[in-house]
Order: structure tokens, then C-alpha cells, then sequence
């Protein structure tokens, strides 16, 4: 193999390289679980949130429940003054009879509020079971996912490897100075620049090679490059 061949299978190597640099950067299944992740997020906080209200509705729930039960008690109190004959005059049974029937619409509200209190609860505590299980579901997937892309990551490192010891093989037969135009060009173009002859055409540019440029690059024992793109040229034969 002559060394402007070399220089041609170690840039297949290299573009080989940078593509499987590229997908390890960006590999679809990490988009999967970012994706996952910021539901987890979304999920996490709704959660808080769900409990936050749950402590404050039991709270209401159970001071209302509090409330009814003190009217309750001050309604039997008056009851057995008013219904026990302890209280004879008109006037103050009158007055008594209002006060009662006030504290029964209030014990009446305060029931209404803890029944409605209560059905709160019982949504709450269903949200929060929905929540948990969906949060469990999606950690599961994202665990799945998770090594899933550690598995494709390892095939992808194992494989840059051995693009690695190839490029070192190749490497040493190819002199310092011809690497260095080669990285040069590389640097400067950023894309393909050792290119096969197509008959009389540059494989990089398309644009028809003189003659004499053709016969300088047939030996390939000599860096040719095309005088319209600056591409090194191979002969493949």
C-alpha cells in the first residue's frame, strides 16, 4: 500500500471516527430520556404540590369537623335548657329558639363544608395514587432507556477504539510531512480532502485534471494535489 493509499484509508477511518463521535453526542435514545426526565420534573412537582393541598384541605376538614362539634354541643346545652323547662319566661325562650336555630344553620354550612372537604380528600388521594404509579412507570422507562444507552455508548467506545489502533497502524506509514498536509487540509476544509480519480476527474471537485497532473498522480508515490480545489489525489486504478 503506498502511502497516498494509506492517507486514503486513514481518512476513512477518521470520518468513520468524527460520524461515531457525532452519534455518541447525540444519540436519539438520549433525547428519550431527557424527555422522560422533564416529565419526571413536571410529574415530581405536581406530586408536592397534590400533597401540599392535601395537608391543608385535612386541616380545614379537620377544624370544621371541629367547629360542628363545638355548635353541636352548645345546641344540645340549649336544647336542654329550652326543652327542660329550666326556662319559662316567653321573651328569653323566644330568644333562646333564635339563637338556636342560628347555630343549626351554622352546624348545617359547617357539615355541608367538611362533606365537601372530605370528597376534596378523596380526589386528592386519588391524583396522588395516579401520580405515583405514573412516576413509577416513567422511571422505570427511563431506567430502561438509560441502559439501553449505556449499552449502545460501550459499542460505540469499543468501536472508536479499534478505529484508534487502525489509525496508529496506518499512521507509521505514512511520513510526518505528508500527515501534516494532510491534517492541514483537513483543518482548513473540514471534509473529505484525499479524493480517488474518476477517470479524469477530480473525485473532490468534479472538475476535469490535466493530463500531467494525472500522470504525477498515477505512481502515488507523491503527494498530487488538484490545482482547482487543492485536494490530494489517489489513483485507484
Amino acid at each position: 500500500m503506498t502511502e497516498i493509499e494509506s492517507l486514503l484509508e486513514l481518512q476513512e477511518l477518521d470520518a468513520e471516527c468524527l460520524a461515531l463521535e457525532t452519534v455518541l453526542r447525540e444519540l436519539p435514545i438520549q433525547k428519550d430520556i431527557d424527555e422522560l426526565e422533564d416529565k419526571l420534573l413536571t410529574l415530581r412537582e405536581r406530586l408536592r404540590n397534590a400533597h401540599l393541598e392535601l395537608d391543608r384541605v385535612r386541616k380545614e376538614q379537620k377544624h370544621g369537623e371541629w367547629e360542628a362539634k363545638d355548635i353541636t354541643e352548645t345546641i344540645d346545652s340549649l336544647s336542654q335548657k329550652l326543652y327542660g323547662g329550666a326556662v319559662t319566661n316567653p321573651r328569653e325562650i323566644e330568644n333562646m329558639m333564635n339563637r338556636l336555630n342560628k347555630y343549626k344553620s351554622t352546624k348545617n354550612k359547617l357539615e355541608d363544608n367538611v362533606i365537601e372537604l372530605m370528597e376534596r380528600v378523596e380526589t386528592l388521594e386519588s391524583e396522588i395514587n395516579k401520580d405515583n404509579l405514573e412516576i413509577t412507570q416513567k422511571e422505570a422507562e427511563r431506567d430502561r432507556l438509560i441502559d439501553k444507552c449505556r449499552s449502545e455508548m460501550g459499542e460505540i467506545s469499543s468501536r472508536l477504539a479499534d478505529i484508534k489502533k487502525s489509525k496508529e497502524k496506518i499512521r507509521v506509514n505514512i511520513s510526518d510531512s505528508s500527515l501534516k498536509k494532510y491534517e492541514q487540509l483537513l483543518k482548513d476544509r473540514g471534509d473529505r480532502v484525499v479524493v480517488p480519480i474518476k477517470g479524469n476527474i477530480c473525485g473532490g471537485c468534479h472538475v476535469a485534471l490535466p493530463n500531467s497532473i494525472i500522470i504525477l498522480a498515477k505512481p502515488n508515490n507523491k503527494i498530487t494535489r488538484c490545482e482547482n480545489c487543492g485536494r490530494i489525489l489517489c489513483w485507484r486504478g
